[in-house]
């Protein structure tokens, strides 16, 4: 738990600890102590609560918690927050709430708690536009906004070092009780990353590809060096073709806590670390273009998106908008296994049903609203009745979807196109069938997901019906999803496993549709400078 550590140090010697700082604790202990954000409803105040003095609370633009995470280039631009005051009834008389930084012992009890190493902002790189004070007028409820602005070059031209800064505000008054007191500003400043060997990401309509990558073995960026080359053809504009339209790390999985029933989300280590170093890691990726999103599986313990109760639903909806919102992601990836259903009669559980998921993926929908993105992956008992909008309580789900994709890959069998619209085909699997999601346009469905295969598979004659399937014009997209993440160079060998995107997409673009001679291979990260193999292990993870 983020402020735990610090908490205790300073229950433990309150003298180290002015009071001010023991408060903004208590308040950011409560707030942040995991990922999850519960709602409580139904609440009724006494007649002593009408009576009692109208209480404080500092709010943050943007933020459900009072933490905001600014990023600047070094030496470039700023970044303008709005910082105000609210109460639970309006005061009698006109009242302020003072704000003040907190002093470099909350910083560094801080950087002790999370990791993370901390300087706070120095007052140079930082105003307040309405200086120091909120005001309460009298019959009010709510203050104007106060115009935080963060600068990465103040204006006496002065610039503020690469790193990470922390801003802890502190809202005190005289005449009122300040709950909620403190703000968190986590300011970094960054210098700018630049890919060694970085082609331009492809956007065109010709081809879509998707990447999950696993962040227990490597570095996000690894997606940014991910091309293909293009020989003998121009079927694309460019020699060399970014790949990776959607980066989707793993893992993160449901969380379910057994004694007061709510979810939420757990992420790995990992990915935590990945979150909490966001400007270094995951930025990179989306300035080329790429949307990069979270896997949420399901957590092993019975519980999961097919049988949330009304109130699971808000809670899970709710976290998943803050993590969003606070580490500037791009949406989520739904997949639902491992998510343990067998043990529901064990536990008495809520019972598999088919109205849960479909209400969820509507309210994470409605919730992240267009500019992020959901997607789901259609795989077995979850999801096949996605096509049956009466057994879904009237949702057609596919409406708030942006993109699905199967699941079923396999290395020890051979590749599956899996077409819910041309079942009959003869290229499609019939091993795997599936139905057609509700609302979803086919242009939106990946039929095509495929993984690293042993040698033994590398010429199996099964690769040739995604050739087939293109050329009898059946492909109604040009989706293809690889799981996961793979290059030669990473893996520290050249040969031994195929089906990487190359492999697909030469047989993909091998179409009697495209002039004969294409071939496509993928540029290996920094081949051309390394010889002697050095650049082995270049996007291995590093934390």
């Amino acid at each position: 738990m983020l402020l735990q550590t610090i908490l205790h140090k300073a229950l433990a010697h309150p003298k180290d600890f002015p009071p001010l700082i023991l408060t903004a604790l208590t308040i950011l202990s409560a707030s942040c102590s995991d990922l999850t954000f519960y709602t409580e409803s139904g609440f009724q105040p006494d007649k002593s609560a009408i009576d009692a003095e109208p209480v404080i609370y500092l709010r943050a633009e943007q933020s459900a918690d009072n933490r905001l995470g600014i990023i600047l280039d070094y030496g470039e631009g700023s970044a303008t927050k709005t910082i105000s005051a609210v109460t639970d009834k309006p005061v009698k008389l006109s009242t302020t709430v003072l704000l003040a930084s907190a002093p470099e012992d909350f910083v560094s009890a801080y950087s002790d708690s999370t990791g993370i190493d901390y300087t706070l902002l120095p007052t140079a790189f930082y105003s307040l536009s309405g200086g120091t004070s909120l005001i309460l007028p009298a019959g009010f409820a709510t203050t104007s906004g106060n115009e935080l602005t963060i600068y990465s070059k103040n204006r006496f031209g002065t610039v503020i070092e690469p790193g990470r800064y922390l801003l802890p505000l502190v809202g005190t008054s005289s005449s009122c009780e300040v709950r909620d007191n403190s703000i968190l500003i986590d300011v970094t400043i960054r210098e700018k990353y630049e890919s060694p060997k970085e082609a331009e990401l492809y956007t065109g309509d010709k081809m879509f590809t998707v990447y999950y990558l696993n962040t227990a073995e490597f570095d996000p960026r690894l997606a940014c060096e991910m091309a293909i080359e293009e020989s003998k053809c121009a079927v694309f504009p460019e020699p060399y073709v970014g790949l990776g339209n959607i980066i989707v790390l793993r893992s993160t999985m449901l969380s379910y806590d057994e004694d007061t029933g709510k979810v939420g989300l757990e992420p790995s280590s990992d990915i935590l670390y990945l979150l909490n170093h966001y400007s270094e890691y995951i930025l990179p990726v989306q300035e080329t273009g790429r949307k990069v999103l979270l896997c949420i599986d399901g957590g092993g313990k019975g519980v999961g998106f097919c049988n949330f109760t009304d109130a699971q639903i808000e809670n899970f909806v709710t976290t998943v908008r803050r993590l969003v919102d606070t580490y500037g992601l791009d949406g989520v990836n739904l997949w639902d296994r491992n998510s343990a259903y067998n043990l529901i009669e064990e536990q008495s559980l809520p019972e598999f049903n088919t109205t849960s998921y479909p209400k969820t993926i509507k309210a994470l929908k409605e919730a992240l609203g267009q500019d992020r993105l959901v997607t789901v992956v259609d795989e077995d008992e979850p999801t096949e009745y996605f096509h049956d909008v009466a057994a879904m309580g009237g949702i057609e789900v596919g409406q708030y979807i942006d993109y699905a994709w199967h699941g079923y890959f396999d290395n020890t069998e051979p590749v599956q196109i899996v077409d819910p619209w041309h079942q009959d085909a003869s290229m499609v699997s019939k091993e795997y069938p599936r139905h057609p999601i509700a609302g979803l346009s086919p242009e939106r469905y990946g039929c095509v997901h495929v993984t690293s295969y042993p040698g033994s598979l590398q010429f199996n004659p099964e690769i040739d019906k995604i050739t087939e399937w293109v050329d009898a014009g059946l492909n109604q997209n040009n989706i293809s999803i690889y799981y996961d993440i793979h290059s030669r160079r990473q893996d520290q060998y050249e040969g031994g496993a195929y089906c990487y995107s190359d492999y697909v997409l030469g047989a993909w673009f091998s179409s009697t549709l495209v002039p004969l001679g294409t071939y496509f291979s993928l540029y290996e990260v920094l081949w051309e400078d390394n010889n002697d193999f050095s650049g082995y292990n270049a996007w291995v993870k590093d934390w």
